[in-house]
């Protein structure tokens, strides 16, 4: 019982390659069972409850069907129970379709996830998810459930983990924010208190820019041209932040799915050397340039699969983001309604992608928001 392994000489680890055969002829109804009665099989392994459950999720998201899924992960953790413990892919599906079907505690699917494997991608991955749909306590959670492990690991790209705790600390900012508006440094620095040293240095302006209890020191288009590229970067930054409540205010974007902004919108704006070093305007610091936006749709598909959310959070706040550059004055409005018209045609091919995201309500989103039209009127 439980999947446990015979002494057999003779036996093999794995299913036999009939089943497979089987498993890919068959109806969705036909399926169901053969996917049920693999846990049974005394050679099913943790490689196998990754090819049965990828190819089963699969077709029953393709039948409309996907809640059904949900019962064959209690299958199998009641017949093959150290299979189901191993394999950190049926944890990742655990949380997937908490997130997806209602009434499901997406908290503790993404704790026993964190705490079982600790891996920086594939949590940050399901945080950002929960960060899209404004679920904050839930991101934050998984996030510093992980960390500890995530601190330790040498085989981490140091990128990554500063990427990492940047996700993390904004996400105690948000959600520290939403339990109390008024949430002073003080409280916050205890919040971020384990991160020690990792936490980035500009928290404390973070948390009045991105609040709105400070406006961005608004600059003349000339002087932004004149910047050094770190003042400049600085400058960008403090931009962004303050962006962020205009996103939440006019756009009805909720905490957390704002921060996802970073850090893929400062890959996309062209910074201090412009467009192709041409800085005749504010325009060729702060719009991204069409050719790289391109490649940034088509030629990133690998990262965008790593980080869906993220991306969609970033191409559905363009527009928003030039309507903005217009009020304060940075860019005009001729300018800006060419640059759109190129780039909504660029990312009307961004909502296929997104479908490696698992979430159909976000493919929907994007289609909805990126059909096009002028930024104004």
């Amino acid at each position: 019982m439980g999947n446990e392994r015979p002494e057999d000489e003779a036996w093999q680890e794995g299913l036999p390659l009939t089943f497979y055969e089987r498993l890919h002829e068959a109806s969705v109804d036909e399926k169901l069972p053969l996917a049920r009665e693999a846990a049974g099989h005394p050679g099913f392994d943790e490689e196998d409850a990754f090819e049965v459950g990828s190819h089963v999720e699969e077709a029953l998201n393709q039948a409309g069907r996907y809640a059904e899924f949900e019962a064959l992960l209690d299958a199998w953790k009641e017949r093959a129970p150290r299979v189901y413990e191993a394999e950190s892919a049926v944890r990742t599906w655990r949380v997937e379709l908490a997130l997806r079907l209602p009434g499901r505690d997406v908290k503790e699917a993404l704790v026993s996830l964190a705490r079982q494997t600790g891996d920086a991608a594939l949590v940050a991955r399901l945080a950002e998810w929960c960060l899209y749909r404004g679920r904050l306590h839930e991101a934050r959670a998984g996030l510093l459930e992980a960390w500890p492990r995530v601190r330790e690991d040498e085989t981490l790209a140091e990128w990554t983990r500063v990427d990492y705790v940047t996700r993390a600390v904004l996400t105690c900012m948000d959600a520290g924010l939403r339990e109390e508006p008024g949430l002073s440094l003080e409280r916050l620095n205890e919040q971020l208190s384990l991160f020690d040293r990792a936490v980035p240095h500009w928290a404390a302006q973070a948390l009045e820019l991105r609040t709105g209890r400070k406006p961005w020191a608004r600059r003349e288009g000339h002087t932004l041209l004149g910047l050094s590229p770190e003042a400049f970067f600085d400058e960008q930054r403090a931009l962004v932040m303050t962006f962020e409540t205009e996103l939440r205010v006019r756009q009805g974007w909720p905490w957390g799915r704002t921060q996802l902004l970073y850090p893929e919108l400062f890959h996309l704006l062209p910074g201090p050397l412009g467009h192709g070093g041409v800085v005749r305007r504010p325009m060729h610091l702060l719009l991204p340039v069409l050719t790289d936006l391109e490649h940034w749709v088509r030629g990133l598909g690998e990262e965008r699969a790593l980080h869906p959310h993220v991306h969609a959070a970033t191409a559905l706040a363009l527009r928003p983001w030039g309507e903005y550059l217009h009020r304060l004055g940075l860019v005009e409005d001729g300018e800006l309604a060419e640059w759109w018209e190129h780039a909504w045609q660029l990312l009307s091919a961004l909502p296929e992608q997104l479908a490696a995201a698992n979430d159909p309500l976000l493919v929907e989103e994007a289609h909805r928001f990126l059909r096009g039209g002028w930024p104004h009127g």
